[in-house]
C-alpha cells in the first residue's frame, strides 16, 4: 500500500511496517543477538534486502511494472534494525512531467535512517545510484580480504533460482510487501523474484566462495543496488552466474568488498547486483 498523501513535496510514503528477522537462529552471524551484541549491535540485524523489498510499492506507483522491466533501485545502509522495529519506506518523486530518478530512504518510527537511495526506470545502463560511493580505500591494508584483487572474475556457472523460499514466506505472511507477482504466475509468465530473492541468488553464491577463501568472521551488508536489464528474474529458472570484485578497502571498524554480479540467460544479462559487502575487524583472528 501507499499513501498517496505523502509528507508534501512529492514525496509518497510506504505503510509502516514491522519486519521479522528470518534469520535470528543463524549462530554466529549478525543476525543472531548474541553475535550481534558482541559486535556493538542493539540484537540481531535484518539484512538490507528484506527492506527493500518495502519499497517495491512506492516504485510501482512511480514506474508502474516498467520497474521490473528495466528499473533500478540502489540503497546505502546507515543503521541496522532488530526483528518487529518499526519502519517506513518513502519515495520522492521526480519533477512533474519527468520520469527521471527518484530518490528513496527509509526512516524508523524515532527517525533514525535506516537506508537512502535512489530508483530510475527505462535506462537501466544509466549512471549508478552508488557510483560516488564504490571506491577503494586503504586497500592495501586489508587483512581479512587480502586473497581478492580488483577485477578479479568469479565464474558460478549456471545455476538454478528455487523459488521454494520465497514462496514459503508469502504462505507463511513474512513478506512486508507480498505482491501476487511473487507466487505463482505473473505478467512475464513465471512468478517473479522479490528483491531479497534476486539479492540472494546472486549475492550468496559468491559469498559461499569468499567465505571458503577468507575463514570465520561476520559479515554485514553495506549497500546493494539491483538493476533489472530485460526484465525481472523468475522462480524456478535457470541462469548463467559471474561476479565481479570491483573495490576493496578499509573503515576504523570493518573490511569491505564491492562485487557485481550479472545474471543472464543465453548470453543475455537479464539482471546486475551490486553489493558492498562488510567484514567486521572485531570477528576476525586477523584483528586479534
Amino acid at each position: 500500500m501507499v499513501n498517496r498523501t505523502g509528507t508534501g513535496g512529492g514525496t509518497v510514503a510506504g505503510e509502516v511496517r514491522r519486519p521479522h528477522n528470518l534469520h535470528l537462529t543463524a549462530a554466529g552471524s549478525i543476525h543472531d543477538d548474541a553475535t550481534a551484541q558482541r559486535l556493538g549491535f542493539r540484537g540481531g540485524t535484518i539484512a538490507g534486502s528484506y527492506h527493500m523489498e518495502q519499497a517495491v510499492p512506492l516504485l510501482l506507483d512511480l514506474y508502474g511494472r516498467e520497474w521490473f522491466d528495466s528499473g533500478t533501485m540502489a540503497a546505502y545502509f546507515r543503521n541496522a534494525t532488530v526483528d518487529g522495529e518499526a519502519v517506513q519506506a518513502f519515495a520522492r518523486r521526480p519533477a512533474p512531467g519527468e520520469r527521471g530518478t527518484a530518490e528513496l530512504w527509509m526512516d524508523t518510527a524515532e527517525g533514525r535512517r535506516v537506508w537512502e537511495g535512489s530508483a530510475t526506470a527505462g535506462n537501466p545502463d544509466g549512471p549508478g545510484g552508488l557510483a560516488d560511493r564504490m571506491v577503494s580505500r586503504d586497500a592495501d591494508q586489508v587483512r581479512i580480504l587480502s586473497f581478492l584483487e580488483v577485477g578479479e572474475v568469479i565464474e558460478l556457472g549456471e545455476l538454478r533460482l528455487d523459488g521454494d523460499r520465497q514462496r514459503e514466506r508469502l504462505r507463511r505472511g513474512l513478506m512486508t510487501e507480498p505482491l501476487d507477482w511473487y507466487g505463482d504466475s505473473s505478467p512475464w509468465g513465471p512468478a517473479i523474484a522479490s528483491p531479497p530473492t534476486e539479492v540472494s541468488f546472486t549475492f550468496e553464491s559468491v559469498k559461499q566462495v569468499i567465505v571458503r577463501r577468507r575463514g570465520p568472521a561476520v559479515g554485514l551488508y553495506g549497500a546493494i543496488e539491483i538493476r533489472h536489464l530485460a526484465g525481472p528474474l523468475l522462480l524456478d529458472e535457470t541462469y548463467e552466474v559471474v561476479s565481479t570484485v570491483r573495490a576493496l578497502g578499509c573503515t576504523p571498524k570493518t573490511e569491505y568488498m564491492w562485487t557485481e554480479t550479472i545474471a543472464g540467460r543465453g548470453g543475455t544479462p537479464v539482471i546486475s547486483v551490486l553489493m558492498m559487502s562488510r567484514v567486521m575487524k572485531a570477528s576476525s583472528d586477523h584483528y586479534s
